[in-house]
């Protein structure tokens, strides 16, 4: 597989260092500018959501605060909602976001956004909004740090080229959201104060704004649901509303993040040149004749959280004046057309992350001998094969396992669709330049 192989040795050229692009500065301002809350202390203390934050006094606190099974609280971590986030931050999960794409799988430039920097700015944005609305910042803090964690490698390409594989073999349909509550609840696992080896175990109101976060439809002034649902019930993006108005800031956050730092991207690899700035800065223009600002990932959030702030009401919900979701909306769109549906700006391809992540599936699949995969893995001569041995050794009942393990058994390797289920899941959670290695190994 000589594509991958070049893959390889060129995602480790190291991208040099450099400053932002002279394509991304408004003429008027040095691009070292002062942090979001600093630009944003002219809004003043708007707090017009206090008495709906996720506080003990709210009506829906026990609920949110819920878990799935008892849990010792670690108190030295906070409250209920910082424990969270921290469970979430040491999670392998976590870790593995920062070797995950946003659009551009393996870039050249190590300044090019990957979903750990993405995870960071959401929390970032939705943390600021928080503030200033009111609500509770640790809660919204927990649900932006974990929102990504069911993402597979190749981002959205990922997500695609694994529903090829669940349609083939009649598995349920991949979805990034409900991956993510299948991580959170399910797969990652911590260790706890006697080194056994646990699931997150993470509160309702954490696991929810996982799952509910989707910010890719077009939507403005989103309210919380009041029905406390199963959540392995969600079946498909957006069917249900955040269940707290934290859940809703991050939602919204998503897309705050995304558009601008997209942008930024795109000038840094030469995808975006100064005709493609100037058509989003007439975009905004033409609805904001005002906007004197350069068209980048600091202006347009500084544009998107002040008019969110402004416009946001209990009453109305978390949204935009009518000209900013113009102006988003606008923006999405041109991206899409010029970005997000073009595989040419891609280091790898939709057609080679669908090779790459059959041709794991299909390896593992071969190996499928019930009771005895786990040994039949075992005798490969595959340097790779220790990590999936290890993979199902966790999840299932085996004479390999140590009493360590506490988390939750999976999968019967009896049940051949189970196994192919384990597979899935395990190729969820790769990173893109594991599962290269993994498929250069097969050839």
């Amino acid at each position: 597989m000589q594509l991958g192989n070049r893959l390889l040795s060129d995602s480790l050229i190291l991208g040099g260092y450099s400053v932002r692009n002279k394509l991304l500065r408004s003429p008027q301002k040095d691009i070292f500018e002062p942090s979001f809350s600093a630009k944003l202390s002219v809004l003043g203390s708007q707090q017009k959501f206090c008495s709906e934050s996720m506080t003990p006094q709210n009506p829906k606190w026990s609920n949110a605060i819920s878990r799935l099974s008892d849990m010792k609280m670690p108190v030295f971590w906070g409250d209920a909602f910082s424990v969270d986030k921290n469970l979430i931050m040491n999670s392998e999960g976590y870790d593995r976001l920062r070797y995950k794409a946003m659009v551009y799988p393996l870039p050249q430039n190590d300044m090019i956004t990957t979903r750990s920097t993405h995870v960071s700015q959401v929390a970032n944005i939705a943390e600021v909004i928080s503030n200033k609305l009111g609500l509770n910042i640790e809660l919204t803090s927990a649900i932006a740090h974990g929102h990504d964690i069911g993402h597979s490698p190749f981002g959205h390409d990922g997500e695609r080229a694994i529903n090829l594989i669940t349609k083939e073999y009649d598995l349920p349909r991949f979805l990034h959201e409900k991956n993510g509550i299948r991580m959170a609840d399910r797969i990652l696992i911590g260790l706890n104060e006697k080194g056994e080896s646990v699931n997150l175990n993470l509160t309702y109101a954490v696991r929810d704004g996982i799952i509910s976060h989707c910010g890719e439809m077009n939507q403005n002034f989103i309210k919380p649901r009041d029905e406390f649902i199963q959540l392995d019930d969600i079946s498909k993006p957006a069917q249900y509303q955040p269940y707290t108005w934290e859940g809703a800031v991050v939602k919204i956050a998503d897309k705050i993040a995304y558009l601008g730092r997209d942008i930024e991207d795109a000038v840094r690899l030469g995808v975006y040149n100064e005709k493609n700035l100037t058509d989003l800065n007439n975009i905004v223009k033409s609805v904001k004749p005002e906007f004197a600002d350069a068209i980048n990932s600091s202006s347009l959030v500084k544009l998107f959280i002040e008019d969110i702030v402004k416009n946001s009401t209990p009453q109305k919900g978390i949204g935009f004046s009518n000209q900013v979701s113009q102006i988003m909306d606008s923006i999405k769109k041109y991206n899409t057309e010029n970005i997000y549906v073009r595989d040419d700006v891609r280091f790898v391809s939709q057609s080679h992350t669908n090779c790459i992540l059959a041709t794991i599936f299909k390896y593992y699949d071969s190996l499928y001998n019930g009771k005895g995969t786990i040994n039949n893995i075992d005798i490969q001569k595959n340097e790779y094969n220790k990590y999936f041995k290890e993979w199902l050794i966790k999840y299932t009942d085996n004479t390999f396992k140590s009493n360590d393990y506490k988390n939750k058994v999976l999968y019967d390797l009896d049940n051949q669709k189970d196994y192919r289920q384990a597979i899935v899941d395990y190729i969820s959670g790769m990173t893109d330049s594991f599962a290269i290695k993994s498929s250069n190994s097969l050839h």
